[in-house]
């Protein structure tokens, strides 16, 4: 069974403490090497081992790409509450690259030892199942009120929510019997064994059993993503699993791969040359017969959304046809960056998808898509800059919205006659911020979080109003990308009927004001109008202004 997720690889680091940067040093090798994923095994009662949080917080400082996970973590001696802060705290600070990896517990004569409760094995899989339950319950901040949770072993009584971790943050179980293993169906995000502790038949039996749960559950079996704890070692003759040239690996993994669902591999190694040697020979030419079966077979690819969010989708839209350009951006109901972005200043919204081009080539794409689902017809359009959107018109609900964010440059073009290029997803807090460095300004809001493409085509009133005029007396040219899909620049010289337009889209004065303070000239780039505008109006411009 082939589940079509990404091939990756990892490894499995012991956090020894003797010497304390050992762990440290080939964690970061790891991560010149090519890794996808370090992982640390979690025992707080093993007095050799550093901490395994800390060793993780330390390591989220010293790495730049890496994800970070345990490998698992011991929740008997982890508060689930605590936990979840914890895991949310080093996900933002990473920059979305942890993993969360929890067990039921083992080992409890060491276990109770250090305080924690001794359980039955039952009692774990129950205690892990309400430990879940809170984790998630702390990291949903979108919900309103405490969180509150009875449980047998683990309980809150209106906990704050938050910190909200910097992505979809997973969690992967290391499972083996077959209530773990159900356990993993209904709630994990990942299964996550040793190859060690399994025997032949194990995998195929448990992915059996997860998969029945996962749909008793209402979830797709492909949400759980299979990773695989493995060991071995290179010998000049094949032998045992995982015990033999490169080759043999390429051919053990590769069938691990497309036939039990393994789609991470986790090497155990603490050897500098096998983890050189592995990401070098092996995990290439996996990466490569995997891909080519997979065309053979013709596997789709696990997509990255649960099924209950594919639940959530706008009947009114075709999610298959967004340009291939916008999907990886593309953020809809279910997605992890929804909340932020469904809602703006003054107008809560539940749109159908938020587009979010990163040129004015995708934004011309986001239109042409937007016109074939029925834009301003039977669907609702709304384009959004970067501001707080007080009109209210750049969210709606179950239509779409062009996000321009993703527009923010800002490039002085000609510095002798303070010429400036502005993106229409900057803030105006942020141009203030780099014109300062060359003592200029341009009369623009009274507040940094307005966006520049909202305010701009909507006339520029700000502070400096009075002395120096609006945003659009000081308007040189614009880069507008049409309703109709056409990259058009506007000035005086250059479609001088579409240039006074943008001026004089707020009923202002078309004649210039004279800037005494500042004479700086602000640029070309995507500014957001009306969705209600006729086919020759613009619906994203670029302004230059001085």
């Amino acid at each position: 069974m082939d589940y079509g997720h990404e091939i990756e690889f990892g490894v499995f680091i012991t956090p020894t403490n003797a010497p304390a940067e050992q762990p440290v040093r080939l964690a970061q090798l790891a991560e010149q090497l090519g890794y996808d994923l370090a992982t640390f095994q979690d025992h707080p009662y093993q007095p050799a081992f550093l901490d395994t949080w800390t060793l993780l917080s330390y390591l989220g400082a010293a790495t730049e790409r890496i994800r970070l996970a345990p490998n698992v973590a011991n929740l008997p001696l982890r508060q689930p509450a605590v936990l979840a802060r914890s895991a949310a705290s080093l996900d933002l600070l990473t920059g979305g690259r942890f993993e969360l990896g929890l067990g039921s517990g083992g080992f409890w004569d060491a276990i109770a030892a250090m305080g924690g409760e001794r359980l039955t094995p039952g009692q774990g899989v129950d205690a892990l199942a309400e430990a879940i339950a809170i984790i998630r319950g702390i990291w949903d901040t979108t919900e309103r009120g405490g969180l509150r949770i009875d449980g047998e072993h683990h309980r809150v009584a209106g906990a704050k929510r938050g910190p909200r971790p910097a992505h979809r943050l997973p969690i992967h179980i290391g499972a083996y019997k077959p209530r773990m293993l159900r356990l993993t169906g209904r709630l994990g995000d990942g299964w996550l064994p040793s190859l060690g502790y399994l025997q032949p038949g194990d995998l195929a039996r448990g992915n059996a059993t997860i998969d029945a749960a996962a749909e008793k559950a209402g979830r797709d079996p492909r949400e759980i993503k299979r990773l695989l704890n493995i060991g071995g070692a290179f010998r000049d003759v094949a032998g045992s699993p995982l015990q033999g040239p490169p080759s043999q690996w390429v051919r053990e993994l590769t069938d691990l791969a497309l036939e039990d669902g393994m789609s991470t591999f986790i090497v155990m190694a603490d050897d500098p040359a096998l983890m050189q040697r592995f990401i070098e020979e092996v995990a290439p030419a996996v990466r490569a017969a995997v891909a080519a079966e997979r065309r053979e077979r013709g596997t789709e690819p696990a997509g990255s959304l649960p099924a209950a969010a594919l639940r959530l989708r706008s009947e009114a839209l075709d999610y298959a046809s967004i340009p291939a350009s916008l999907t990886a951006t593309a953020v809809e109901p279910g997605s992890w960056e929804y909340p932020e972005l469904q809602n703006t200043y003054l107008r809560g919204g539940a749109p159908g998808v938020v587009l979010r081009p990163t040129s004015p080539a995708q934004v011309a794409e986001a239109l042409a898509w937007a016109r074939e689902q029925g834009a301003g017809e039977r669907v609702p359009l709304s384009i959004r800059s970067a501001g707080h959107g007080i009109s209210g018109r750049s969210t709606n609900d179950g239509g779409i919205v062009i996000e321009l964010s993703a527009l923010d440059r800002i490039d002085v073009v000609d510095a002798s006659r303070r010429l400036v290029r502005i993106g229409a997803g900057a803030t105006w807090g942020r141009v203030a911020t780099v014109l300062d460095e060359h003592g200029w300004a341009i009369s623009s809001g009274d507040y940094g979080g307005v966006g520049v493409g909202g305010l701009a085509t909507a006339g520029g009133v700000g502070f400096l109003g009075r002395e120096h005029g609006l945003t659009i007396d000081h308007i040189e040219a614009v880069e507008v990308v049409l309703a109709d899909g056409s990259l058009v620049r506007a000035s005086r010289d250059e479609h001088p009927e579409l240039y006074w337009g943008m001026r004089g889209r707020a009923g202002t004065s078309a004649s210039r004001s004279p800037s005494r303070w500042s004479r700086s000239r602000s640029a070309r780039s995507a500014s957001p109008s009306s969705p209600s505008t006729r086919a020759r109006r613009p619906t994203s411009s670029s302004a230059s202004a001085r």
